[in-house]
């Protein structure tokens, strides 16, 4: 990579990381003035390098797409593994499950995704295009697999509608750390999470979780 195009590169990066914080805190009201002061860069990069201001809104999309595949595409192709066999190993599907579920408090308990957090809350409230490219990319897959290792865990067939309702519901646990952060943090009197309490809040869904899965399997 010459000089050139890694100047590109990071100008390119600059101004997506910045549109996530713009976007995040005002939707398609945020202004490409902005965007581009907060990225450092001249207001004539954005249709440079994207188009226009929704061209960017869409790359953006797709950055969060590809930043949640990447920190869940070992888990789905642990999935996949798993649930290929004739006959699943419980025990694994579950220690894949309390992983994942450890991945997602990881994330969601730090600051650097507040703004990826905050854009997809936008997106599930008043959907667009990009919530669509993100759902289709990486949402509906990651979902369904753990439907899947779900139902495979609790012999509940993972196309039933209840199945897909309580997947998501236990899910939802773990989004409250993120949706319901100021909550937590003043009636546990923190004032910020840490790698401290992001394994108390570890500890507390791993005993959610297997609570859930023990109730929900048919024998």
């Amino acid at each position: 990579m010459n000089s050139t195009t890694l100047k590109g590169e990071q100008a390119r990066n600059q101004l997506i990381h910045a549109a996530l914080a713009q976007f995040g805190e005002y939707g398609l009201h945020a202004t490409t003035r902005d965007i581009a002061a907060l990225a450092g860069q001249n207001i004539a990069a954005i249709p440079y390098y994207f188009g226009s201001k929704e061209d960017l809104y869409l790359a953006c999309a797709q950055w969060i797409a590809d930043f949640i595949g990447e920190n869940f595409r070992p888990h789905a192709e642990a999935a996949e593994a798993l649930l290929a066999a004739p006959q699943p190993d419980k025990a694994a599907i579950r220690a894949l499950i309390h992983k994942a579920c450890e991945n997602m408090i990881a994330l969601l308990t730090q600051d650097d995704t507040l703004s990826l957090s905050k854009f997809i809350s936008r997106e599930q409230l008043s959907p667009t295009r990009a919530y669509q490219l993100v759902h289709d990319q990486v949402i509906a897959p990651l979902h369904s697999h753990f439907t899947r290792l779900i139902a495979a865990l609790t012999g509940r067939d993972a196309n039933d509608t209840e199945t897909i309702l309580h997947t998501h519901a236990l899910i939802g646990e773990i989004l409250a750390f993120r949706l319901g952060r100021e909550t937590i943090l003043l009636r546990a009197g923190w004032t910020a999470f840490d790698e401290q309490k992001a394994a108390l809040i570890c500890q507390v869904i791993t005993c959610h979780v297997d609570l859930i899965l023990q109730g929900l399997t048919r024998s």
